[in-house]
């Protein structure tokens, strides 16, 4: 069977971190496919919905990965809209699962819906890429640290937020070092952000 591993952000915009994170993890094996998917609205981000349209983040993604084998868009949480549960997700989707999320995402693993049903489900790959603040993850239960650490992964460190692109777009800064060529051609040519 297939391992495939869910990667699902609100990608808005995509950058160079997400994808360094999707090569890390195809390249250690630990998945055969990645499938980015861009969040209709993020169960985290209720009050500040993404700022493009779920079609120009998908076409975003589509460019982005377009030359990167084994990763691709999913777009499967915009075609339902509304509240984008991972855990309603990964039961539309066929193979052996995986949950991408980083270091930031799995420390709220608490807030998540069905949180322990989706881990079995979708034992996760975690990205870390810094030292790690215990702190951080002292609002788990064992178990789930437990997993957590099974499921880490160390990826070089690319200090990059959509929310920094997007203020860095703007201001009309340089966003070259940050964003696929594609990306970024994509971007002005429709005055995005």
């Amino acid at each position: 069977m297939k391992k495939i591993g869910f990667y699902g952000g609100s990608f808005d915009p995509i950058h160079l971190g997400h994808i360094n994170v999707g090569v890390r993890i195809l390249e250690a094996g630990l998945v055969d496919q990645i499938l980015f998917s861009p969040a209709a609205l993020s169960p985290a981000k209720t009050g500040a919905p993404p700022t493009v349209s779920g079609n120009h983040r998908l076409n975003m993604l589509q460019l982005a990965l377009e030359d990167v084998p084994g990763c691709d868009p999913y777009d499967g949480e915009l075609q339902r809209g509304g509240i984008s549960f991972t855990i309603d997700t990964l039961q539309e989707i066929k193979g052996e699962l995986r949950l991408i999320v980083s270091e930031d995402a799995a420390c709220t693993f608490d807030q998540w819906k069905e949180i322990d049903r989706l881990l079995e489900m979708a034992p996760p790959i975690v990205a870390f890429r810094r030292q790690i603040d215990k702190k951080k993850f002292e609002n788990l239960s064992s178990s789930i640290k437990e997993k957590i650490e099974k499921g880490r992964i160390d990826t070089p460190a690319m200090d990059i937020s959509s929310t920094e692109i997007r203020e860095r777009l703007k201001k009309r800064l340089y966003c070259g070092h940050l964003l696929p060529g594609k990306v970024l051609d994509y971007i002005h040519q429709n005055t995005l952000y």
